[in-house]
């Protein structure tokens, strides 16, 4: 066997796991320490949105930084995925490739959420109440107005299972179908420009509530059938292994 073309299935697993922490970063420091799930009205006054800042900094700081360490694992946790795809393509990686553009976009926009918040929050007592408040509206244009890339890698995903060449095939078809539509439902984050209130603006029912259900969905359910290939990819190299083993010890060269 190939050792290059072995998988490590516990750096896997931990990879996934870190795809969790993400998650719980997001429950626990935004919207438990900080109150920002959801955000904070955008038809608010600038007087109002400063004062938050202001009687919340403590908590805000708290949670940015630990939203800063634990949201960069979401490149970690797309990387068994993105290995998989290379494994599904035939020839040229291009959906690899895309992955690694559209993943590295993402994470970038996930680092400048609490990094946002935090400036605001360290110069909240002595900044003019309109440049908080649109700082604080670049965040949340931030959090979901960026919907098209994250949207673009479900698109990639679909399409590497559907062009699945392993028999069986890593991923069952129903996860590409989840995916397409997965990309096409967080859509409407991108109407928050057009409302300040409202199921469309950005602590509204449709552009926040259901489009980060449908994210947060998303990340849970490729972990949880990620995982699932990892067992079966992990099954399968012990068994070949084990298979070499008992056949001398190995293959030959041109099968490598």
């Amino acid at each position: 066997m190939n050792q290059q073309n072995e998988m490590n299935p516990l750096v896997m697993r931990v990879f996934l796991w870190s795809g969790v922490v993400v998650i719980v970063a997001l429950i626990v420091a935004q919207g438990f320490i900080m109150g920002f799930i959801p955000g904070i009205s955008p038809n608010l006054s600038a007087q109002e949105t400063a004062r938050y800042f202001i009687e919340n900094k403590d908590r805000i700081l708290l949670g940015s930084l630990i939203q800063c360490i634990c949201w960069c694992l979401y490149g970690t946790w797309a990387i068994p995925i993105i290995l998989f795809i290379r494994k599904m393509e035939r020839g040229m990686p291009a959906l690899t490739y895309a992955s690694l553009v559209n993943v590295g976009g993402g994470w970038v926009f996930f680092i400048l959420i609490p990094m946002t918040w935090t400036a605001i929050a360290f110069r909240a007592d002595t900044l003019d109440p309109q440049i908080i408040q649109i700082m604080n509206d670049w965040v949340w244009f931030d959090w979901l107005f960026t919907w098209p890339s994250f949207s673009i890698w479900m698109f990639i995903i679909a399409a590497a299972i559907f062009m699945d060449h392993n028999v069986p095939s890593l991923y069952p078809r129903w996860v590409a179908f989840f995916n397409v539509w997965s990309g096409i439902l967080i859509c409407p984050a991108g109407l928050i420009g057009f409302f300040k209130k409202g199921p469309f603006a950005y602590d509204g029912m449709i552009s926040f509530w259901f489009a980060v259900f449908v994210f947060f969905g998303w990340m849970a359910v490729m972990t949880i059938t990620t995982f699932r290939v990892v067992t079966e990819e992990d099954r399968k190299q012990k068994g070949l292994a084990a298979s070499n083993r008992s056949h001398g010890g190995g293959v030959p060269a041109a099968a490598t």
